[in-house]
């Protein structure tokens, strides 16, 4: 069992992009945040970003970084990610209609995951919905990818919202995922019907069994993540973390 820190992917609140990021930093740590799992870094130079980071009392747990940007500036994107200190670079999205794309994409991560594991991280793969589905071989494309490469060349981050999306109970994926998986999207659903995201802990996911789950695998954090969100920003992201941490609290 682990004591479990919480990040914030700060995607959730793109809508403020136009604020003044170290103050964004501030208001994330404010609401209670340990750390945040980044999705670009708005032109900030690593050593500034290290320096908000520190300032705002926030650890950096992973950036979501692009396969294109992975391809052609690694070294950058290893280097960056070591100087504010992160554990995880995480391909957020890639488009898989064929085999092809599979191999395409083992090929990829079976080259750059040994580099970024020698540079002291992990590389994770993020899953959507099509990632549960195949329509060109008998297995989902999750599982592909997890049998065709090794713990050392690529991990999972096995989105909540996505795994409930595709009729999966996350709980179960997770434990089947085991130590591939190194961390969650959690992230919740009003009912399987209209699958419109909301706070978490205000849906139908299975907050108390994700978390002892997480724990019992030994994450070092779960990731908090909401795309379409109807209230203030940052009073979402409270909402969310407050019932996260009230389960934290409970085990």
């Amino acid at each position: 069992m682990t004591n479990l820190k919480v990040a914030l992917q700060l995607y959730t609140l793109r809508d403020y992009d136009q604020e003044d990021f170290a103050a964004k930093l501030g208001k994330v740590r404010e609401a209670g945040y340990d750390g945040v799992e980044f999705v670009g870094f708005a032109d900030i130079s690593a050593e500034a970003m290290k320096a908000m980071l520190e300032k705002s009392g926030l650890e950096a747990m992973g950036s979501h970084t692009r396969v294109e940007e992975l391809m052609d500036h690694l070294d950058e994107v290893i280097a960056y990610n070591q100087v504010i200190g992160s554990s995880y670079i995480v391909i957020p999205y890639y488009k898989i209609e064929s085999m092809e794309d599979v191999h395409s994409l083992v090929d990829i991560v079976k080259e750059m995951g040994p580099k970024i594991k020698a540079a002291g991280m992990d590389l994770l793969y993020h899953n959507h919905y099509h990632e549960f589905t195949n329509e060109f071989g008998d297995k989902p494309i999750l599982e592909m990818l997890r049998e065709a490469t090794t713990e050392a060349e690529l991990g999972f981050e096995i989105d909540m919202f996505w795994t409930t999306h595709a009729d999966r109970e996350p709980v179960g994926v997770m434990e089947h995922f085991g130590s591939r998986c190194k961390t969650v999207h959690v992230k919740d659903m009003v009912n399987k019907e209209g699958k419109e995201m909301t706070e978490v802990g205000t849906g139908i996911l299975d907050l108390k069994g994700i978390i002892e789950k997480a724990k019992s695998l030994g994450y070092k954090w779960v990731v908090v993540e909401q795309d379409r969100i109807k209230i203030d920003g940052y009073e979402s992201v409270k909402i969310s973390l407050d019932h996260v941490k009230a389960m934290l609290e409970d085990h």
